[in-house]
């Protein structure tokens, strides 16, 4: 298995892959990826699908770093990222950080602690900058595994996604 961080040139390559990914993983997210016009979208309230569906979020992943997983040339997991990135949860005093905006593994890749490995690949080339992500409340997966890496709750949106399913942005560093 192979982790890395693509450069700008790289990933072109997997454009298709992240695609299909993204695809065929659309309605594991909430709301599904199709119902988002991009993947900083601050308000999830109210989505339905939008024209142009999971191809105008990968339209707006493919403007962002991206971090690969693969096994025998086939891609696995995937995550996108922005640097220095600052929204209304996220301000000024928290840079250098990096917010990562998407985590996606294949089903043939989960179970093989995939995620752990591509969080510890960003902390690694990334060490001097805080982290953040955000996720649904209901995603106890995630949470569990941001738990163990010693993230914190920085920010809960009630029903941000629905009713009973809160938006939770997550900060990992010191210098918030």
């Amino acid at each position: 298995m192979e982790i890395k961080i693509l450069t700008k040139a790289e990933q072109d390559k997997y454009d298709k892959e992240i695609l299909d990914m993204l695809i065929q993983g659309d309605a594991e997210f909430v709301p599904p990826l199709s119902a988002r016009s991009s993947t900083t979208q601050s308000d999830l309230t109210g989505t339905a699908n939008v024209n142009g569906g999971v191809l105008n979020y990968f339209n707006e992943l493919k403007k962002q770093r991206i971090l690969v997983a693969t096994l025998e040339d086939k891609l696995i997991g995937f995550v996108s990222f922005k640097e220095n990135f600052v929204n209304e949860k996220i301000g000024e005093e928290s840079l250098p950080n990096i917010y990562i905006s998407t985590l996606l593994v294949a089903p043939s890749g989960r179970g093989k602690a995939l995620t752990s490995k591509m969080y510890e690949t960003l902390f690694a080339e990334y060490q001097n900058a805080n982290v953040f992500t955000r996720t649904w409340s209901t995603n106890e997966a995630h949470i569990k595994i941001l738990s163990r890496f010693g993230f914190e709750t920085l920010s809960v949106l009630e029903n941000d996604r629905g009713n009973g399913i809160d938006t939770v942005y997550f900060k990992k560093g010191d210098k918030y």
